[in-house]
């Protein structure tokens, strides 16, 4: 029996990507004229039906909760590509019955838990499944297993919790983030003379456990690596003190040489504080993710490079396990699924998004960039 096709299929052989094909296909704007009618071609050419769409939508509709942190604030650099990640899927199955249940919550602690507890009294009754964050802390734990025993598939995203029950986790490789960090500070210091790093992040203080593997990294290979470099890391979830602790150090210490945010929010701390110094053309700086600030500082060469852990690719992969289980009743190939980080520099940067952002109109170039 022939395999169905898929949007997958279709996007390989005209060359564009699924989530353009599904443009195409449902006449959403964004999408050139011939480019439309290549892929509808080659839909009717490879027999393109929905998979699985006659039978789902005999079922009752599909219920799926989304539990993340609200992308607002400093929250947008980072849970703005989550979202996004997670909208871009559920625009491509759009023609399924599914309902979202979206519940957002502020960057504080407790918070998360809270939030699962709130969904658990009232809406255990009619849920399929769930998307949310691995936080290390009692309610969130808690109430994840409680899900998991009433038959709720949990799907982290982001960050895991050591022996959480949970039916899958899709994350950034957090040790190689770190890792190529100090790799690309090592390669910038070739005179290997005795120099300071700094290391800038919040390393788990809110029960996450993501950039705690990520400076792990980062100390690792410089202890193994370089050890001429000495590294001083500072830390805290508060704005204000993480900037003025960086600004005492940059004043004070001598013989830093370069400075590594483990975190988006802390990317942009590092930013502020460095043009208030006006120190950027003495310090190599390097940034966590790739988001439209991000790109920018990079673009301008205010960031000497970007280690993107690609966030709106492990929400999308988040939703589509946890789609493809529930709907198809198919399981990943692993309990937990690490994204590979990305180096990104001037030279790779894509100018298609950045003449995106220049005409106003980023939307469709900033999803697909951020999904590859």
């Amino acid at each position: 029996m022939m395999a169905k096709t898929t949007l997958k299929d279709i996007a390989e052989a005209v060359g564009v990507t699924s989530t353009t094909v599904h443009r195409a296909l449902k006449g959403k704007e964004g999408v050139s004229e011939d480019i439309r009618r290549a892929i509808r071609e080659m839909a009717a050419k490879m027999g393109y039906r929905s998979n699985y769409l006659a039978s789902a939508l005999k079922r009752k509709s599909i219920r799926i909760a989304v539990v993340l942190p609200e992308p607002v604030g400093d929250n947008r650099y980072y849970y703005g590509n989550m979202w996004l990640g997670i909208h871009n899927f559920l625009g491509e199955v759009s023609e399924f019955p599914i309902v979202p249940i979206e519940r957002t919550y502020a960057f504080t602690y407790g918070a998360n838990g809270a939030v699962l507890e709130n969904l658990y009294q009232n809406h255990i009754g009619d849920l399929d499944g769930l998307i949310t964050m691995g936080v290390d802390q009692g309610q969130s734990m808690y109430f994840a297993e409680k899900f998991t025993e009433r038959g709720v598939p949990v799907v982290y995203v982001g960050s895991d919790v050591p022996g959480g029950n949970r039916f899958c986790c899709v994350k950034s490789y957090d040790e190689m983030a770190g890792s190529l960090a100090a790799e690309l500070l090592t390669a910038f210091h070739e005179d290997k003379t005795e120099k300071k790093a700094v290391l800038v992040g919040h390393f788990g203080l809110l029960g996450m456990t993501d950039q705690i593997h990520n400076a792990r990294g980062f100390e690792t290979y410089l202890r193994e690596n370089a050890p001429y470099l000495t590294l001083v890391q500072l830390r805290s979830a508060d704005r204000i003190e993480i900037c003025r602790e960086l600004r005492r150090t940059l004043l004070e210490v001598r013989d830093i040489y370069a400075v590594y945010s483990s975190s988006a929010r802390c990317t942009m701390y590092m930013l502020q504080v460095i043009e208030e110094l006006g120190m950027k053309d003495r310090l190599k700086l390097i940034g966590n993710d790739s988001f439209e600030e991000s790109l920018e500082a990079l673009e301008k060469g205010d960031l000497t490079a970007i280690i993107d852990k690609k966030i709106a690719r492990q929400s999308y992969l988040s939703a589509k396990i946890l789609f493809d289980f529930v709907v198809k009743g198919e399981y990943p190939t692993s309990g937990q699924l690490k994204i590979r980080p990305e180096v990104i520099l001037r030279s790779n940067l894509k100018k298609n998004f950045m003449s995106a952002i220049a005409s106003n109109d980023n939307q469709s170039a900033y999803s697909e960039i951020l999904l590859k």
